[in-house]
């Protein structure tokens, strides 16, 4: 098989059907090699260090083809041999004495084999990294141990940039708030005692500029009638997912997000949608800021508080702290959660 073989079908190979074509990974390799992306030679092995230079690929194209190879990034592969621009190193730095770990335990669970000691303020260049329970799992370019270059590293001990830029650990203002529009439940059109979901979704949206289908009334009057059109639950959270990509945008969901990637989502300017059982039937709320102490909120039913909801008072920009979010959003452990972004 050949890249160009491809070309005008819906083949799609995953990492294993790679591996075993030699022909096809050595022209991978070959590209791969020509960006920079992966060191010589090229030998046709299809094993964890190609695999994490061409998953960098995809991730620097922004493929929609992550975890296999189709025509999309066959293209991209193509074009970019053609045009044969050097990528920038991706650099580790380790910021305090550190283990290599075959897996990402504890240290004291591991064998002497199964762990590598690392000091403080090495460098490495790094093919591909996934954060990976507390760790991140790194490919490394250059390092090798136990002849694997695939190890998993304490996230708080290492420091990675890319571009001469420091992405990890991001950068984490003390107080954020985003301009999120805000929408009072209580004048919806359709049922406006019980329209916490679509109201929510509709603030998401309006700030992200999604794309009306009509030019009358209000977003999240016309994302009711859209939903009841389409056959989709307004209660169902993937119904919620169904809605948002039907206008473009975004949507993933997540039962076991966590405080952090809800932080680390609006430092990047995108809202949150978080499930709460701040009303016993449950309830969508808007997430819009943080600071140390808790999230800003935009709670499209009005003020809450420990008595009840106060709902001639508005619900925008509330301040409910982590414990509170926790008790309410998680009390199983649970945290369901929509990343909504462009």
């Amino acid at each position: 098989m050949e890249l160009k073989d491809f070309l005008g079908t819906d083949l799609k190979y995953d990492v294993k059907t790679i591996a075993n074509d030699e022909n096809l990974a050595r022209e991978i390799q070959a590209i791969l090699i020509d960006l920079n992306m992966l060191n010589p030679p090229v030998d046709g092995i299809f094993g964890p260090l190609t695999t994490a230079a061409l998953h960098r690929f995809q991730v620097e194209q922004k493929s929609s083809e992550a975890g296999y190879l189709g025509e999309k990034t066959i293209k991209q592969l193509l074009d970019a041999k053609e045009a044969n621009i050097p990528a920038v190193p991706i650099i580790l730095k380790t910021k305090k004495d550190t283990i290599l770990k075959s897996r990402p335990l504890q240290s004291s669970q591991l064998t002497d084999s199964e762990k590598h000691h690392i000091p403080a303020n090495q460098e490495f260049e790094i093919l591909a990294y996934a954060p990976v329970r507390n760790h991140f799992r790194i490919a490394f370019r250059n390092h090798k141990h136990n002849n694997s270059g695939v190890w998993y590293i304490d996230e708080t001990n290492i420091e990675i940039s890319e571009n001469n830029q420091v992405v990890y650990p991001k950068f984490k203002p003390e107080n954020l708030r985003i301009k999120v529009p805000y929408k009072p439940k209580l004048d919806d059109l359709y049922n406006p005692t019980g329209l916490c979901n679509i109201t929510s979704i509709a603030s998401c949206l309006e700030f992200l500029e999604a794309h009306r289908r009509s030019n009358y009334g209000e977003f999240e009057d016309e994302l009711y009638e859209y939903a009841l059109s389409q056959g989709y639950s307004r209660h169902h959270p993937y119904h919620l997912v169904k809605i948002v990509r039907d206008y473009g945008c975004r949507d993933t969901f997540k039962t076991n997000a966590t405080i952090q990637e809800v932080q680390d989502s609006l430092i990047v300017g995108n809202p949150v949608a978080i499930h709460s059982y701040f009303t016993s039937f449950g309830h969508l709320i808007v997430g819009v800021g943080f600071d140390n102490e808790g999230l800003f909120i935009h709670d499209p039913y009005g003020k809450w508080s420990a008595t009840g909801y106060h709902i001639d008072l508005s619900g925008a920009y509330l301040h409910y702290s982590y414990t509170l979010i926790r008790n309410v959003c998680m009390p199983d452990g649970s945290f369901w959660v929509h990343f909504i972004s462009k």
